[in-house]
């Protein structure tokens, strides 16, 4: 994982993720929010490949509740959501990035680089420290490093219809 998670997001990854691998998938990314009338845990998962249908995701959805049952490793009481990752999905690690590297990108900071927070265009290059983006709005290419980041999702381009 090259992104930060919050602390409860990163307990209940490292614990679930060896356990959706077993069974041939990703945990994409894992979301918490707390919320003074009960929390959200979200979990993103896919095929490796990509592409995950509802009848995979039920099964899986089943055996995360079991095991976080049984290791508890969220406080108080949540609702729980695993879903596809969806057409925009979400990259969190090294091989996200790299996979998705020449491709259309969104990418947010926790703070203004250069005056900007949100940066869209195609992802240049990856290595270890980050990437660099060609921002479609400066037309420049930056650098960021993956600890500025806080959210970066790839950015399908739809075709639109051809005439006739």
């Amino acid at each position: 994982m090259v992104l930060k998670l919050n602390p409860t997001a990163a307990r209940v990854m490292e614990l679930l993720e060896p356990h959706i691998e077993r069974l041939g998938f990703e945990l994409v990314l894992v979301e918490y929010r707390g919320a003074p009338r009960g929390a959200l845990l979200r979990l993103f998962v896919d095929r490796p490949e990509g592409g995950i249908g509802l009848d995979e995701l039920e099964p899986i959805s089943r055996m995360v509740g079991d095991l976080l049952d049984v290791y508890d490793p969220v406080e108080g009481s949540y609702t729980l959501e695993v879903s596809s990752p969806g057409v925009d999905r979400p990259l969190t690690k090294l091989g996200h990035f790299e996979r998705y590297c020449g491709q259309r990108v969104k990418v947010r900071t926790h703070q203004g680089h250069e005056g900007q927070k949100s940066f869209v265009g195609v992802l240049a290059t990856v290595d270890a420290g980050g990437i660099e983006v060609e921002d479609e709005i400066s037309r420049r290419r930056l650098s960021l490093r993956f600890e500025d980041i806080k959210e970066a999702r790839y950015q399908h381009q739809f075709q639109s219809p051809r005439p006739g």
